[in-house]
């Protein structure tokens, strides 16, 4: 699913939720039936919270009611930080959201990879072969991911040689995809071809540390190349 989703628990109380929400500015898409539950810990809570909304899994009602409910502004601003998040890769997500469990970590479609936080933030994560770009910090990793982290850096990275589209709107699941899109094309390797879920194709290629791309769209969108560790502005 995308979009935050709230697992209803037949105590009527969404309009709560919704309220709760509204008032964290954090965007809700609505509510399922299904079977959620929550730790009573508050950091536990929130560790599970985030992976699920970057699986797409629904948040339990009474945790979000238990959790967000206190005067603390954090519990609100991790949680809107990733939900923000899986919304500017809805251009990505939307022809990608399989979800593939691996040792320690999950892959989104075949280029993307979270490292859920463990108890008191431990990551302990396999990687699959290749270099992995971590989106936040444009870290390149390899290997074993072993990490302490806080709750606001749980790690997201790209494959290597993947183009991931991330849009400029991160408060709805109704924008269009091709909207403003930037690609970050992360390690490249000669040439890599990215299409949105509505058809949009983009091409991009590099030459002799040139970079050149084409794209199907008339809509505005940006390139940004991600090789170690530096950053470049194509188009």
């Amino acid at each position: 699913m995308l979009g935050l989703w709230i697992a209803r628990d037949g105590s009527g109380r969404e309009s709560e939720v919704q309220a709760l929400l509204d008032r964290l500015m954090i965007p809700l898409e609505g509510f399922v039936d299904a079977a959620v539950s929550y730790d009573s810990r508050r950091d536990a809570f929130l560790r599970h919270a985030i992976a699920a909304v970057m699986r797409g899994e629904p948040l339990s009602m009474q945790g979000v009611l238990t959790h967000l409910s206190t005067p603390e502004a954090m519990p609100g601003n991790v949680l809107r930080k990733y939900v923000f998040l899986q919304l500017s890769l809805l251009p990505y997500l939307r022809p990608n959201a399989a979800v593939t469990e691996l040792e320690g970590c999950f892959l989104l479609g075949n280029d993307l990879l979270v490292a859920p936080l463990g108890e008191d933030g431990c990551i302990d994560a396999q990687l699959p072969e290749g270099t992995w770009t971590e989106l936040a910090a444009g870290e390149c990793m390899q290997g074993r991911l072993r990490r302490i982290r806080g709750l606001n850096e749980m790690p997201v990275l790209a494959r290597e040689n993947s183009i991931i589209p991330i849009g400029v709107n991160d408060r709805t699941t109704t924008a269009d995809d091709a909207d403003r899109v930037t690609l970050h094309w992360f390690q490249p390797q000669g040439e890599a071809i990215c299409t949105l879920a509505d058809g949009t194709s983009y091409h991009l290629m590099a030459q002799d540390g040139r970079y050149t791309a084409e794209s199907t769209s008339a809509k505005v969108w940006h390139v940004i190349v991600h090789r170690d560790g530096e950053e470049v502005f194509v188009r």
